[in-house]
């Protein structure tokens, strides 16, 4: 035989003074809700303020009102495991919504109030906005992605540090014959071949790991198993926990010894890196890293852009550029790393006309300063290939729609 509603079944207990100064002031949502109709007999200014609407508006509603349909199932089964007495019940994330149609995560914490029978007479929700948490959990996850993205397109290994920055993961370290366990609890800057950089660099790579920003292309030095020197390249991204608190470092790691090698051959020795210069088949030349001012160029640059040698060795890089994309080519020459760095640009001709390039770069040092090295590919007719492709497809796909 069911039990039949009295007429105090949807009164809130314990009115008193200190009930009501809590109730009112606390900054969080608080809620009383009937057991049997689900519908809200208190709220506070913090719970109206979640669902973005008045007292009197939201005491005419009941939890299965504001609550996502999506998410209402969920919601039914959560109450009805606290009706039943199982314990503990954690907090649960509901899909809620506002006055005005949109979505909010919604945190319950919710206790069952009980009559002297046992039998449940209303809950007593305590409610927080965890929009921000949830989106920053999103984030984290999406960062996740990323990085196993990197891991199976350019990289050696997997790593990963915890908040204070020792090595929690290596997967893949052992494959460039190194031992994961030699690192395991230290910090990159803890391993034994940290010494071969000078302290600088290392303080500079620790201010940062500890203002907890996104680093790339760190490259350090370390041997191996086999005795060898090796150059290594991280990249890293920290990670936070859905409440936004710092847990640690996650990244990717490549032996980048060969390209180290054939960049230190090509700085090493001039003359041999003058005559592959010279005649390279693509434009190619040498800008000062800090006035931009073109330090060589090769006949094939000559060749493409009109200008003289003489010429373009009076001249900077912003020259050769369409003044909206200066600003963002002195941001790019702020990167000082020795990474080879794939980049396209518009580049303007002697003769005005503006021709699309694919650049391949990276820092070298030049007659004692620091300098860039760029090979240039025309892609000018390329890209124009590809648009008119793009519009005779365009073209067929709108005549079958007209067939049809």
């Amino acid at each position: 035989m069911s039990r039949q509603p009295s007429q105090t079944a949807e009164a809130p207990p314990g009115d008193d003074e200190l009930f009501r100064s809590i109730f009112a002031q606390s900054a969080t949502g608080i809620a009383v809700v009937a057991a049997e109709t689900g519908r809200f007999l208190r709220v506070n200014a913090a719970a109206c303020a979640i669902f973005g609407t008045s007292e009197q508006e939201l005491l005419l509603k009941s939890l299965r009102e504001i609550t996502d349909p999506d998410d209402i199932e969920a919601s039914d089964d959560f109450l009805l495991r606290l009706a039943s007495g199982e314990t503990p019940i954690p907090p649960r994330d509901l899909r809620c919504l506002r006055s005005d149609g949109s979505k909010v995560w919604v945190r319950l914490d919710v206790t069952v109030i009980r009559d002297a029978a046992g039998v449940p007479v209303c809950y007593a929700c305590l409610m927080q906005d965890g929009t921000a948490n949830v989106r920053a959990h999103e984030a984290l996850q999406a960062s996740e992605e990323r990085f196993r993205s990197m891991l199976q397109m350019s990289s050696d290994w997997y790593w990963a540090q915890d908040a204070q920055f020792r090595f929690i993961e290596l997967p893949g370290f052992e494959k460039r014959d190194f031992s994961p366990e030699a690192a395991m609890g230290m910090t990159r800057w803890e391993l034994s071949d940290a010494g071969l950089l000078p302290d600088r660099v290392w303080q500079q790579h620790r201010a940062k790991l500890e203002r907890h920003e996104p680093f790339s292309d760190f490259v350090f030095m370390r041997y191996n198993n086999a005795g060898e020197l090796r150059y290594l390249s991280v990249t890293g991204e920290p990670v936070f926990d859905r409440n936004g608190n710092f847990e640690g470092y996650r990244g990717v790691g490549k032996d980048v010894t060969e390209e180290v090698r054939v960049q230190k051959a090509i700085e090493g020795s001039e003359a041999r890196y003058r005559l592959l210069f010279d005649i390279h088949p693509h434009p190619m030349w040498v800008v000062d890293s800090r006035t931009l001012a073109f330090l060589a160029v090769n006949e094939s640059a000559v060749s493409l852009y009109g200008y003289s040698k003489e010429q373009f060795l009076t001249m900077t890089a912003d020259q050769i550029r369409p003044p909206e994309d200066v600003p963002r080519l002195l941001k790019v020459f702020e990167d000082q790393s020795r990474a080879y760095q794939r980049r396209f640009w518009r580049h303007k001709k002697k003769n005005g006309e503006l021709i699309d390039v694919e650049i391949t770069s990276f820092n070298l040092e030049f007659d004692g300063r620091p300098a860039r090295l760029g090979v240039v590919t025309d892609i000018t007719e390329r890209l124009k290939a590809e648009e008119r492709a793009r519009e005779i497809e365009e073209r067929y796909q709108a005549l079958l729609e007209q067939r049809h």
